[in-house]
């Protein structure tokens, strides 16, 4: 009894300390300082690594007899704003679906008209079904095919086929290669890279496209610098600045692809004397190339593993036009998240909870810790909970959760960050034999600096500590 008031007396001075140099915000050497305290129950671990006007929440079951082992937080009934854990329900609804019907990502490259001699007389159509992952060696495939065919010349026009999807509403407001457009056509996660080398600088654009130009300045600071999808300056390159290389997003993905394919042909000396466009594909044309996406139990686990916002918006329309027709839309994709989550037997309050996007960029996206560890235990029971499981990185050693000091193959979880919230939802093993779903989100302003090895201790907190 006298070790436990020891202990009793030290944990409340630590606490007391902790919470009277608390600041509004996180800081990093505040998280350092604050999760040294190894010493104490997991949910007082939680509670003191926060400073005071953060909302918070955690949640935990047990797979095995589905009890709430522990729900606590001072926002337990406030839905807090989420960041990427939303890529979760992506992933399920959209495993689900393909359990039930077949879903491809698959390119179709196709054309209209006649092959006459070395000559097609038509157009060519790249269809997209949102494969983010298509590549330029993805189109070689189809030219090559036209080059064994003997074809020298296209008479028409290359249309950009994107009429799968139609993504207005899902413009983020994040700027950078990691917030690239969704689309149901485009190349490389919807980027391109600019590589600038040698003296004096050459340039070369990643895919290529011969439409795309950059403007040289020599004076003025060392940069390059992206006008739109085809412009693009580099200022103050130097010998000692050269072999600069940066990617930027494509605000129009397919008409870029198309640009890519037309580069490509030139490449293999057939020319083109139409000009790139959008349209449809027609119902009556020759098929050239059929390009195979990876498998969607592999675009999953790329998705949830790296945090892959593109293909998370592009999965959430692809879910909206398979669920509810084409093409597909924020708002179809979303109600078949709702659909399938509410038939999964959880109920969903549209007051308390709201999915708007596929991503978790949205601030207008809204959930409890509760509803997140009700929605993974009931998944947990699907029969393609495997996949799901598995797309999850493992702690330690892949994805988001590589570098997070802390290895232990049997957690899985994905985390969400944004500059005012921050969470992590999964599964793990603990110490006490107990497999459990878990869900941790919090909303405070610097929360996305709890990450990396913070995220690492509370895992280890979570699996090792009293829980």
């Amino acid at each position: 009894m006298g070790k436990f008031r020891v202990l009793s007396l030290k944990l409340c001075i630590s606490c007391v300390l902790i919470i009277a140099i608390m600041p509004l915000g996180v800081s990093a050497d505040q998280i350092e300082v604050k999760f040294s305290v190894d010493t104490i129950l997991f949910e007082d671990f939680i509670k003191i690594s926060l400073p005071s006007n953060a909302k918070w929440s955690f949640s935990a079951v047990d797979l095995k007899t589905g009890e709430k082992i522990l729900q606590s937080g001072n926002a337990n009934d406030e839905p807090l704003v989420p960041g990427s854990i939303v890529k979760l329900f992506v992933a399920a609804a959209i495993l689900d679906a393909d359990a039930r019907k077949r879903i491809d990502l698959d390119t179709l490259i196709s054309h209209d008209g006649q092959i006459n001699g070395n000559i097609l007389d038509g157009n060519i159509y790249i269809k997209g079904s949102g494969n983010a992952f298509l590549s330029r060696d993805d189109l070689l495939k189809a030219i090559e095919y036209l080059r064994v065919q003997g074809i020298k010349e296209i008479t028409g026009s290359i249309f950009a086929d994107d009429t799968l999807f139609d993504a207005k509403g899902l413009k983020s407001a994040y700027s950078g290669p990691a917030y690239s457009q969704p689309s149901a056509l485009g190349l490389d996660m919807h980027t391109v890279a600019l590589a600038v080398f040698g003296r004096p600088p050459n340039v070369k654009f990643d895919p290529p496209n011969e439409e795309a130009n950059v403007n040289f300045k020599s004076h003025g600071k060392p940069l390059i610098r992206q006008i739109n999808d085809l412009e693009y300056e580099v200022a103050g390159i130097t010998s000692e600045t050269t072999n600069e290389r940066k990617r930027f997003p494509l605000k129009d993905p397919a008409i870029y692809a198309a640009g890519t394919f037309l580069t490509l042909l030139k490449e293999k000396g057939i020319t083109l004397k139409g000009a790139i466009k959008k349209s449809k594909t027609p119902s009556s044309v020759s098929e050239i190339s059929r390009i195979k996406s990876k498998p969607l139990h592999e675009i999953v686990k790329d998705m949830n593993n790296n945090s892959l916002n593109v293909v998370a918006e592009n999965l959430l329309l692809l879910l909206g036009a398979v669920k509810f027709g084409e093409p597909g839309t924020v708002e179809k994709g979303t109600k078949a998240i709702e659909t399938f989550i509410g038939d999964i037997g959880i109920a969903f309050n549209r007051n308390d909870i709201k999915i708007a996007d596929g991503s978790g960029l949205s601030h207008e996206n809204r959930l409890t810790s509760e509803f997140m560890t009700n929605f993974l235990e009931a998944v947990s029971e699907k029969p393609w909970f495997s996949a799901f499981y598995e797309s999850l990185p493992a702690a330690g050693g892949e994805g988001t959760l590589k570098n997070i000091g802390y290895v232990n193959k049997s957690t899985r979880a994905k985390t969400g960050q944004l500059n005012d919230a921050y969470s992590i939802s999964g599964y793990a093993d603990t110490v006490k034999g107990r497999k459990i779903a878990f869900s941790y989100i919090v909303n405070v302003p610097g929360a996305d600096l709890l990450s990396g090895n913070v995220t690492g201790r509370f895992l280890s907190k979570l699996v090792n500590g009293e829980i």
